[in-house]
């Protein structure tokens, strides 16, 4: 091995110990609960499925306050199938609403988009039957997005913003890792992580599902930095543990990574406090006449 391999050798090996006494990144860790599917009904459907006046009746109370499984269930049913038992989630809401799983959603034969709750934009039909009648609930059916319900202080805490995405690790006998998990920040809100079956099944989540969020106290998560990147002009890139591929561990910005940066049009890297930028590296972007900072603006 050369000087400069053993230099990159030995920055990639301490660069997992935090070697600069940067901020650890922290793991937030979250309850994880599956969500059968379900149905939220409006007055209206209320009634017209289970009587006139009708009014749904608490079977036990869910996580996110104020909310409840009801004892009352209803059959969706499509020309090419049915499923019949299906719960009904109260209060009642201003839209209604059929969250199922993709396998659901064969089932019955239909294509509902992936969609957070209550966005019913290109939502599918079903045909509703309850005790007391049956209507049809066009445009109503999704595939839910997995999200993080949490409040504002745990929030705050964690450097997370309302409907800012996030990557979650669940744990357990065969982990995974879901991409693009919305964050839905509210007052009203209890800490729980809501994924469908089909992702619960994925995963064999335990009775007591744990989800991981690394963030970093007092700053911000990797995606909505990858946002912000996106904003910047083609000029000026940010660079954060999850926001290149070429980097090394996440972490560290070696020669290679430092060439595929300056094969652009970048002239102004702005790195975060935790990429290492390695000595081959730095020489590559000053012969390249790209200028690199770290945020806060501090030149390197």
């Amino acid at each position: 091995m050369n000087r400069e391999q053993i230099t990159e050798l030995i920055f990639s090996i301490l660069s997992e110990y935090d070697i600069r006494g940067q901020k650890e990144a922290a793991e937030l860790e979250i309850p994880v609960e599956a969500s059968a599917r379900h149905v939220h009904l409006t007055e209206e459907a209320i009634s017209i499925l289970f009587g006139k006046d009708a009014k749904l009746t608490v079977d036990r109370p869910l996580s996110q306050p104020g909310q409840f499984l009801s004892k009352e269930r209803v059959t969706l049913v499509t020309q090419k199938g049915k499923i019949d038992q299906v719960a009904v989630l109260g209060p009642a809401r201003p839209a209604i609403q059929v969250e199922l799983s993709n396998t659901d959603c064969r089932r019955l034969g239909i294509q509902a988009p992936v969609r957070l709750s209550g966005d019913l934009t290109g939502a599918a039909d079903v045909y509703l039957i309850g005790p007391g009648g049956m209507m049809e609930a066009r445009e109503s059916v999704i595939v839910a997005q997995a999200h993080i319900h949490i409040p504002p202080e745990e929030a705050t805490r964690a450097g997370i913003e309302d409907k800012e995405e996030v990557s979650v690790t669940i744990e357990g006998e065969r982990s995974i890792t879901l991409e693009r998990v919305i964050c839905r920040v509210s007052s009203q809100s209890g800490l729980a992580m809501h994924i469908d079956l089909d992702e619960a099944n994925a995963c064999l989540l335990p009775k007591r599902g744990i989800g991981k969020i690394k963030v970093r106290r007092g700053g911000k998560s990797g995606q909505r930095n990858r946002k912000e990147a996106k904003k910047k002009p083609s000029d000026e890139v940010l660079v954060t543990e999850d926001s290149l591929p070429c980097l090394v561990g996440g972490k560290l910005l070696t020669e290679a990574a430092a060439r595929q940066l300056t094969a652009g049009e970048a002239r102004r890297l702005i790195l975060s406090d935790k990429i290492i930028l390695t000595p081959s590296a730095k020489d590559v972007l000053r012969h390249a006449g790209v200028k690199v900072v770290r945020q806060g603006g501090k030149a390197i």
